[in-house]
């Protein structure tokens, strides 16, 4: 019969070494969020993007044409067009302005507890006289 025994120092210089990996990964994080923006302030680009979108192509719209009105009898062919736009627009106002409130979070890592291998303490046994 055979026993192997490790010896506590090894569990808890394990946890050590996840201990430093996880505070190396949150300086890696903090260094992309300095660079190139927390989550919440790509976020609130992409939405300040899709607002100029918006607002670009409602400008492209066409108002109503008065040759075209005299061809189509209608008095403003663009209308359904322009409302849709106008719409997109509103949408994207809103979102634009909810991306702006979450500007300055940071996510928060998930808590780090030492595990519990790294917790075990050993108790002596006793051997057979």
């Amino acid at each position: 019969m055979y026993q192997s025994t490790v010896p506590l120092e090894s569990y808890e210089d394990v946890a050590e070494s996840i201990e430093r990996s996880k505070k190396e990964l949150a300086k890696v994080q903090g260094e992309r969020y300095r660079e190139t923006g927390t989550p919440a302030e790509i976020g609130a680009r992409q939405a300040g993007l899709r607002l100029q979108e918006a607002a670009s192509y409602l400008a492209t719209v066409p108002t109503a044409d008065k040759a075209l009105q005299l061809v189509t009898g209608e008095a403003n062919p663009y209308k359904a067009a322009r409302e849709a736009a106008e719409q997109n627009l509103t949408e994207a106002q809103k979102q634009y302005a909810k991306a702006l409130l979450n500007i300055g979070e940071t996510p928060t890592p998930t808590p780090y507890e030492k595990p519990s291998w790294a917790k075990r303490t050993f108790t002596e046994t006793k051997k057979p006289v």
